[in-house]
């Protein structure tokens, strides 16, 4: 096509040419090896003035693949030349369009030969800001370039489809270089920049307010597989990803990462990754990603740092805890960690922290001064243990002094390998034996022993917000055990409180962790003081001693079903029998006696204690009634208070049957009150 030039120059050299004031030549195309120019025409006007004007138009110009979907057109050329096969524009100006825009005219150039084509589109003015677009073809080869500077993004976004982001504001400055081969991309590397870039997802899962990033991406397509290196630094504004929210405040974050991107394998190579949140913390690592059938972390190789765990967890970790058991739970301290995941499950881990607080907004727990290390691997014959310490430690209102364990944690099962002892409210909790082992899709087994010494059963009422008690718990916590959701002791479980001792025994729990636990018992009761256990409730005060039992306990949701328990006076207690008038009319009450009309109406009320011989009540819970009954019975009902010494006193009940909830709330009020109530 290009020996047609000669033609029109000798078309102007006939006479008759001088007659004609325009002549013209259309070319339908002009085909490169992957360039194609499309409806040419070359047109000499004024022919009859000297010099003549030389125009050339093009409809369209094509470009190489990957860049096919976009076209130069409306092409017109003003100084160019068209001659040993080659066509050059050195001055002209074209429209750039894609199958959703179309720009504004802007300065053109080309130059297309058999074996190399370029062309270059300057000065054009798109979206408020300015474009810069030149390309070349070099045999198989061929490279582009697009510089755009101030652009506009909401502008742009105009022309582009909104499906998938929705711009609302911002500037962006993009260079973009790549070149390949035919209709392959060999290389690219891209620079951008935003500025105060506002918009999101139609989902709503991505979204950025007054965003500042600068960016490079720089990739190589090596036999299918790109090699591509990255670095992001957010300096202001605001990001949202999905549950993540990173605003800079004054201080940025940074990405460096480089990998390989098997496009076939459909699968992500990431060799070296980190990302840096200045005074918050660092994560670094490399990680092996399949996206095939959806994301899939294969393996990952993670290191994190963070010397402001405050910050860091209120930035990355709290996202994650809303709507979990771990809602409310913030960290500070210092913290370094490595670990791996294989096939979306950790399989070692590596922790060092120190001065570790933890807080939980609903009270469950809370630590301070927190020091340790942590080692933990799938491996079954992993050895290497772990230590942590606290100076505070709080499970729900029970504080734990400082202490020190160390334990093994190696597939699901952790292991003391210390005995060790936690002070608690005075005296001390001894953990002899603790192991931890967790089973697939079912409960966890759990095998715990150790004793109690001198625990302050005041400070233990006070932080339970009982009603105040005295005297101190020691005793021996025999093998306990946690399997197939059962809790079990082996067994008894001897406590001494109140000078005397009680001890548990054919304890077992099952559903302990469910919303509706049960719980089974058997307790023996004796000799406790009953002065010192009197002394603090406001039920009266009485001497003596008291002895008994609570046999076949069952509980469901921790209230009590059924039960047989008795409490009185042992036989062979020789110690002296008093009793306050107040605690013989909350007696009387509880048994529906009517001993308080009789002290208060008679002489007796003068008397504040009395002598008595021995004092019991027992119950017998079933279907929500207890069956009340006495030391003995009598022709009206059951004496719970027997005569003994002078001045002397008789306490009969004569309701033997009562609701347990009114049982209850009749002792509530006895134990909470100064006042009595007469029923």
């Amino acid at each position: 096509m290009i020996r047609l030039v000669p033609i029109i120059i000798f078309v102007l050299t006939l006479p008759t040419a001088h007659a004609l004031d325009s002549v013209a030549l259309d070319v339908r195309t002009l085909t490169g090896s992957q360039w194609r120019l499309e409806n040419i025409n070359i047109t000499l006007t004024d022919l009859a003035q000297s010099p003549q004007k030389l125009a050339l138009t093009i409809a369209r110009l094509s470009l190489p693949k990957p860049f096919n979907d976009l076209n130069l057109v409306n092409i017109r050329c003003t100084a160019f030349t068209w001659q040993n096969k080659e066509l050059l524009c050195k001055q002209g100006r074209a429209k750039m369009r894609s199958k959703h825009w179309q720009s504004p005219a802007a300065n053109f150039s080309f130059q297309v030969t058999e074996k190399h084509s370029s062309f270059k589109l300057t000065g054009l003015q798109l979206a408020g800001g300015n474009i810069a677009v030149e390309g070349e073809e070099r045999g198989e080869h061929w490279q582009l370039q697009i510089n755009a500077k101030a652009v506009d993004g909401k502008l742009i976004q105009q022309l582009m489809p909104q499906e998938i982001f929705k711009l609302q504001a911002g500037k962006l400055d993009i260079k973009l270089t790549a070149s390949g081969s035919h209709e392959s991309v060999n290389k690219f590397a891209v620079t951008a920049g935003l500025n105060g870039l506002t918009g999101q997802t139609q989902d709503g899962r991505l979204a950025t307010e007054a965003l500042m990033v600068a960016a490079t991406l720089n990739a190589q397509n090596n036999n299918g597989v790109w090699q591509w290196q990255t670095y992001v630094e957010f300096n202001g504004g605001a990001l949202y990803l999905e549950p993540l929210y990173l605003e800079a405040a004054g201080q940025h974050s940074v990405l460096d990462a480089r990998g390989d991107w098997d496009a076939s394998n459909q699968r992500v190579e990431i060799h070296s990754a980190s990302y840096q949140h200045s005074n918050v913390g660092a994560l670094s690592g490399s990680a092996t990603i399949q996206y095939k059938d959806g994301i899939s972390l294969d393996k990952a190789r993670l290191s994190l740092n963070s010397d402001n765990l405050q910050d860091f967890s209120a930035i990355y970790l709290k996202p994650f805890f809303e709507q979990t058991v771990l809602q409310g739970v913030t960290l500070a301290g210092h913290l370094t960690a490595d670990f791996s995941i294989n096939q979306q499950a950790l399989t070692a881990l590596a922790a060092s922290f120190n001065h570790l607080d933890i807080k939980d907004e609903a009270g469950r727990g809370e630590v301070q001064g927190g020091a340790g290390r942590l080692n933990w691997s799938s491996d079954e014959t992993f050895s290497q243990s772990s230590e942590i310490a606290w100076q505070q430690l709080r499970v729900r209102a029970l504080p734990i002094g400082p202490s020190r364990l160390s334990f093994l944690g190696r597939a699901g099962d952790i292991k003391l390998l210390k005995k060790t002892r936690l002070p608690f409210l005075g005296g001390a909790i001894a953990v002899n034996h603790f192991s931890f082992q967790a089973k697939k899709q079912q409960e966890p087994e759990v095998f715990f022993e150790g004793d109690v010494s001198n625990v302050s059963l005041e400070q233990l009422s006070l932080a339970l917000n009982w009603a105040p008690l005295s005297g101190t718990i020691s005793g021996q916590i025999p093998r306990v055990e946690y399997s197939n959701k059962t809790l079990s002791l082996g067994g008894e479980l001897i406590v001494k409180v109140f000078d005397g001792e009680i001890k548990i025994s054919n304890l077992a729990s099952s559903g302990l962790f469910t919303d509706f636990p049960k719980f089974h018992s058997d307790l023996e009761i004796d000799n406790l003081d009953l002065d010192q256990l009197t002394s603090k409730f406001e039920f009266g005060g009485i001497t003596g001693k008291l002895s008994g039992y609570v046999r076949q306990l069952y509980m469901e949701n921790w209230q009590p079903v059924t039960f047989y328990a008795w409490l009185g006076t042992p036989d062979d207690d020789d110690s002296r029998h008093r009793i306050s008038q107040k605690a013989v009319k909350n007696i009387a009450n509880i048994g529906g006696g009517g001993a308080a009309d009789i002290l208060s109406q008679s002489f007796l009320s003068f008397f504040e204690t009395f002598g008595y011989d021995k004092l019991g009540l027992g119950c017998y819970l079933h279907d929500g009634v207890c069956q009340l009954m006495g030391v003995e019975a009598t022709e009206s009902g059951y004496a719970i208070i027997t005569p003994g010494g002078l001045p002397r006193i008789n306490v009969i009940g004569y309701n033997p049957r009562v609701d347990w909830n009114v049982l209850m709330e009749r002792l509530k009020r006895i134990t909470t009150s100064d006042e009595v109530i007469v029923e």
